[in-house]
C-alpha cells in the first residue's frame, strides 16, 4: 500500500509518499528535499497550494491540498518551497535558502506497482542544479543484515554508518553514496520485504544515520537541470504476496490481572481474515504442561482502525495462578491472575528508575553503573531578547528580560532540582509542576512510603537501592520544587524554562554531565557583543551547530561570538498560564512537605499564593484552566474562603472546561459551600460522562491513544467524587491498556521494563545505546500514523512513538496504584 500521508511531519520520519507493505511502514518521506539526509530543523516543502489558493479547476473539481482521482488510480500534490506560514504559525524557526519552487507530486498506481512523476513548474536556478533532489527513506530496522542490488551489483546494509564523507556547500559532512545506478531492489531475499525501485534519473543509496544519529537509509534522485516536466520518475514495485493475510495477535496485559478485575483478551485479525477459531484459556502448571480452563468463540467486537477485533472475556476465572491464550498458532505470553499482581515490579521500577535517573544537577549511581554525572551545575544565562527557540520558548513578544538581569547574564541557584523533561535535558516549569501534583498526590492519597533511594542534595549524589531513611516520594517532591521555588527565589515569579542554548547541544547524545563544561560562563565582554545581537543569532543565521553569531557575517559562517558558551539558557514568559501551573505545584507540595521540610514548604505556599495575587484578574480560557487548579491546590492546602469564593465564580469555566479539569474541582466539590456551583459542576460530570463514554467505546480497548496515563490518573478523582456517574471500568481497561492491550504489531506492554515483553529499546537521554530506563512511559501511548495505522517500532529514534516525559510515569504509577487499592477495597 502506498498513500500520500495526510500527517506532515519529516522531522519525525512520517509524511509525503509513504509505503506500508504487510502491514510494515518500511518507507516515508518521499518528498523534494535540499540535502542527502535531512534532520530536523531543516527547510521542508510546503505541502498542498494551501487554504488561500484554493478554488475550483477547470473541470470543476475542487482544489485542495491532495487530490485523489479514484477512477484513474492517481493520487497529485502540489508542493513548493519554501514552507514559510511554519514560522507563521511558531514552528522552529528554520531559516531557508533563497529557493522559491513549485512542483507537482504525483503517484499513479498500475498494478502491483505505482509511479512516482515530479513536475516542475519551472527548471530549477543554475545555483541549485545538484542540490535539489528526490528522497525516499527505508526503515533501517528491518533492513540490517539484509541485502541489495542496485544494476546488478550486490551488497548489504549495514548497522552503523561509514566512510567516505565530503563536505557540501554550506561546509556540513555528507556521506558518500554507498551504491549508485538506475535500478534498485532492496531486501531481495525477503518476501515480505522486497522492493523494487526503477528510475529515469541516477538513484544514490546513502545512510542518513552518518549525519544524524536518527536517519534512515535514503534513496535520492538528483532533479535535472532544465527539466520540468518528468523531471523525475520513479516506477516502485513492492514485492506483494499473493492473498497474504497478516497473522493473528492477541494482545493482554503484560503483567495480569487482579482476579476481581476486569479481564479480557483482544484478538487483532486482518480485515480480510475470515476464518475465526475458538480462543483457548491455559494455565501453566509446574511440570511445563497446561490445564485446560475454557474455550470459546471470541465476541466480534467490529472494525477498528485496520484491523478486525473479536474478544475473549475471562472475568470469571479468578483462580490464582499462571495463564496463556492461545488463538489458533498464537500463543500469548505467560501472564499471572494474582491478588497481589500490582504489588511488586509494575508502578514501583518508576520510583525506583525513572524518576530518580532523570533527576537534573545530580550524580544518579546505581552500585557499579553511573546512570549520568552531577549536571547543569553551570544553569543558567538569561536568554536574549527577541528570540524563538528551536524548541518553543518564544520570547519575541517580551520587551525586556522581566527580571533585573539582563541577557546572558548568571543566575545563582538555579543549578539546583528538578528533573529532565523527556528524552532531551530542558526544564520546563509546567512539567515539573505536574510531575511535582502527581507525586504529591500519591503520597497524600496513598501514603507511600517506600525507601528504596538515598537522595543526598548537598554533595549531589543519589544512590538507587539504597535506603536512607526517607521516603523517596517526599525527596522527588523536594527535588520538582526545588528547581521551581529557585525561579521565584531569582525573580520574584517563576521562570518558563531552562534549556540548551544550541542546536548541537540539544541533540547531545551522552552522559548530562557533558552536555555543558559545569563551568559559569563570565566573560563580560563577550557577552555583552552576543546580547546585543537581540535575537537576530536565530533569524539571520543559518547554522546546526551553534546559534550565537556575529550578525554581519554572512549565513554559511560559522565563527562564533561567543565560543565557549554552553550554559543552558533560562526563558521568562510574561503569559499567566505558566505562573499558575508552577503555583500550582508549589501548593501541592507544601502540603507533603509540611512535616518533612516545614520550611521549604512554608516557602512553597506563600509563593503560590503571592503568585496568585498578581495572576488572579488575568483572562482567558488557558488561564482560566491554570487558575482553577491553582485554586484547587490553594483550597486543599489553606481552607481558606476567598479561595472558596473565587472558585465559585468560575462555574461556568468548570463546566466549559470539564473534561480537563473536573478531576481536580471534584477534589474540593465538597469543601465549597455554593449549593449553585455544586450542581452546575455536577450536571456537567454527567453531561461529560456521557460525551467520554462515546470517546471511549470507539476503540475495543475503552482507552484513547493520547494523554492515556493523565487520563487514568483523572478516573480515580472523578470516581472519588461522582461514584454515582463514575465507574471504575475506565481506570482498569486504561491501565490494561498501557500494559500490553493495545492495537498493531508488537505485543509489548507501553513501560520499559514492567512485564513480561516491555519495550527495551525506547527514546530516552541512553537512546544512542539502544536501551531504556526501567519505569519509563511515553508521552504518546501508540502512534497513529494516519488514516489508520497503528505504529510502534522497535526503534529509539521516533519521539512520537517511545519517547519518555516525566509526567507521563507520575500519572501512570499513581494509577496504577489506585486500581490496587479500589481491587483490595482500601
Amino acid at each position: 500500500m502506498c498513500w500520500y500521508t495526510i500527517t506532515h511531519f519529516p522531522e519525525g520520519h512520517q509524511g509525503g509518499v509513504e509505503i506500508i507493505q504487510h502491514d510494515n511502514r518500511v518507507a516515508t518521506n518521499g518528498e523534494l528535499r535540499l540535502s542527502p539526509s535531512p534532520g530536523q530543523w531543516q527547510p521542508i516543502p510546503k505541502l498542498g497550494i494551501g487554504y488561500e489558493a484554493r478554488g475550483v479547476s477547470p473541470q470543476g473539481v475542487e482544489l485542495t491540498s491532495r487530490i485523489v482521482d479514484k477512477a484513474n488510480n492517481l493520487i497529485s500534490m502540489p508542493c513548493s518551497y519554501p514552507d514559510s506560514s511554519r514560522l507563521e504559525q511558531g514552528f522552529n524557526p528554520i531559516i531557508y535558502p533563497d529557493l522559491n519552487i513549485k512542483y507537482n507530486v504525483k503517484v499513479k498506481a498500475e498494478g502491483s506497482s505505482f509511479t512516482i512523476t515530479v513536475d516542475l513548474e519551472k527548471p530549477l536556478p543554475s545555483n541549485w542544479v545538484g542540490r535539489v533532489g528526490y528522497n525516499l527513506e527505508l526503515f533501517p530496522g528491518d533492513l540490517y543484515g539484509k541485502t541489495y542490488m542496485i544494476d546488478g551489483k550486490a551488497g548489504i546494509f549495514q548497522r552503523q554508518a561509514s566512510g567516505p564523507t565530503y563536505l557540501n556547500e554550506e561546509k556540513e559532512v555528507e556521506a558518500v553514496p554507498f551504491a549508485k545506478g538506475s535500478k534498485l531492489v532492496v531486501a531481495p531475499e525477503s518476501d515480505l520485504l522486497r522492493m523494487v525501485i526503477n528510475s529515469n534519473t541516477e538513484l544514490l543509496l546513502l545512510d542518513g544515520s552518518l549525519k544524524h544519529n536518527n536517519g534512515w537509509f535514503t534513496i535520492r534522485s538528483l532533479v535535472p537541470a532544465g527539466k520540468t516536466k518528468d523531471a523525475i520518475v520513479w516506477k516502485i514495485s513492492p514485492n506483494v504476496i499473493p492473498n497474504w493475510k497478516r497473522n493473528p495477535i492477541v494482545h493482554i496485559s503484560q503483567v495480569g490481572y487482579h482476579p476481581n478485575q476486569p479481564k479480557t483478551a483482544f484478538i487483532e485479525l486482518d480485515k480480510n481474515d475470515s476464518d475465526i477459531m475458538k480462543a483457548e484459556l491455559l494455565k501453566l502448571q509446574e511440570d511445563g504442561k497446561y490445564k485446560f480452563v475454557k474455550d470459546e468463540l471470541p465476541q466480534n467486537w467490529g472494525r477498528y482502525l485496520r484491523y478486525n477485533y473479536y474478544l475473549l472475556n475471562f472475568d470469571d476465572v479468578k483462580e490464582e495462578g499462571m495463564y496463556q491464550i492461545k488463538y489458533g498458532d498464537f500463543l500469548t505470553n505467560p501472564f499471572q491472575i494474582s491478588s497481589s499482581v500490582y504489588k511488586n515490579n509494575v508502578w514501583q521500577p518508576t520510583l525506583e528508575y525513572f524518576i530518580p535517573i532523570q533527576m537534573c544537577h545530580m550524580r544518579i549511581n546505581q552500585k557499579y553503573r553511573v546512570w549520568h554525572g552531577a549536571c547543569h551545575l553551570d544553569d543558567a544565562l538569561i536568554a536574549p531578547l527577541n528570540i524563538k527557540h528551536f524548541d518553543g520558548y518564544n520570547n519575541e513578544a517580551e520587551k525586556t528580560t522581566l527580571t533585573s538581569f539582563k541577557p546572558l547574564e548568571h543566575v545563582e541557584g538555579l543549578n539546583i532540582g528538578g528533573w529532565h523533561d523527556a528524552g532531551d535535558y530542558d526544564l520546563r516549569v509546567e512539567s515539573q509542576a505536574e510531575t511535582v501534583i502527581a507525586l504529591a498526590a500519591a503520597y497524600e492519597e496513598f501514603g507511600i512510603e517506600n525507601d528504596e533511594t538515598l537522595v543526598d542534595q548537598k554533595d549531589r549524589l543519589v544512590e538507587l537501592f539504597n535506603p536512607d531513611g526517607k521516603p523517596d516520594i517526599l525527596q522527588q517532591v523536594e527535588h520538582g520544587v526545588l528547581t521551581i521555588i529557585a525561579g521565584y527565589r531569582n525573580f520574584g515569579r517563576l521562570y518558563r524554562g531552562i534549556i540548551a542554548p544550541s542546536l548541537r547541544q540539544y541533540v547531545h547524545l551522552g552522559d548530562a554531565e557533558t552536555h555543558t563544561d559545569n563551568k559559569v560562563f563570565d566573560n563580560e565582554e563577550m557577552r555583552k557583543k552576543a546580547a546585543a545581537i537581540d535575537g537576530l543569532w536565530y533569524k539571520k543565521v543559518a547554522s546546526r551547530y551553534s546559534n550565537i553569531f556575529d550578525p554581519e557575517l554572512n549565513h554559511d559562517k560559522t565563527e562564533l561570538v561567543v565560543p565557549d558558551l554552553d550554559d543552558r539558557l533560562v526563558f521568562n514568559s510574561s503569559e499567566p498560564h505558566f505562573q499558575l501551573v508552577g503555583a500550582a505545584g508549589l501548593a501541592a507540595a507544601s502540603r507533603v512537605l509540611q512535616d518533612y521540610k516545614p520550611d521549604l514548604a512554608k516557602e512553597c505556599i506563600d509563593a503560590a499564593e503571592n503568585i496568585w495575587r498578581d495572576n488572579q484578574y488575568a483572562q482567558g480560557r488557558r488561564v482560566n484552566t491554570s487558575k482553577i487548579d491553582l485554586l484547587v491546590e490553594l483550597i486543599l492546602t489553606t481552607n481558606k474562603e476567598d479561595y472558596k469564593n473565587e472558585l465559585c465564580k468560575l462555574a461556568d469555566e468548570v463546566a466549559e472546561g470539564f473534561e480537563k479539569i473536573g478531576w481536580n474541582v471534584g477534589r474540593v466539590i465538597d469543601k465549597v459551600n455554593c449549593q449553585e456551583f455544586r450542581e452546575t459542576v455536577t450536571e456537567a460530570a454527567k453531561v461529560n460522562k456521557i460525551e467520554f463514554d462515546k470517546m471511549m467505546k470507539k476503540s475495543p480497548f475503552n482507552s484513547p491513544m493520547e494523554h492515556t496515563e493523565f487520563v487514568a490518573f483523572a478516573q480515580y478523582y472523578l470516581i472519588k467524587a461522582w461514584p454515582e456517574i463514575f465507574s471504575t471500568e475506565y481506570l482498569y481497561s486504561i491501565i490494561n491498556y498501557l500494559l500490553g492491550c493495545k492495537p498493531g504489531n508488537t505485543t509489548n506492554s507501553l513501560v520499559s521494563g514492567v512485564g513480561v515483553n516491555s519495550p527495551i529499546v525506547a527514546y530516552g537521554t541512553n537512546r544512542a545505546d539502544w536501551s531504556y530506563i526501567p519505569g519509563g512511559t511515553f508521552w504518546n501511548a501508540v502512534n497513529l500514523v494516519n488514516p489508520d495505522y497503528a505504529e510502534d517500532k522497535v526503534w529509539p529514534f521516533l519521539w512520537q512513538e517511545r519517547e519518555y516525559i516525566i509526567t507521563a510515569p507520575a500519572y501512570y504509577m499513581f494509577a496504577v496504584i489506585a486500581a490496587d487499592r479500589l481491587l483490595q477495597g482500601n
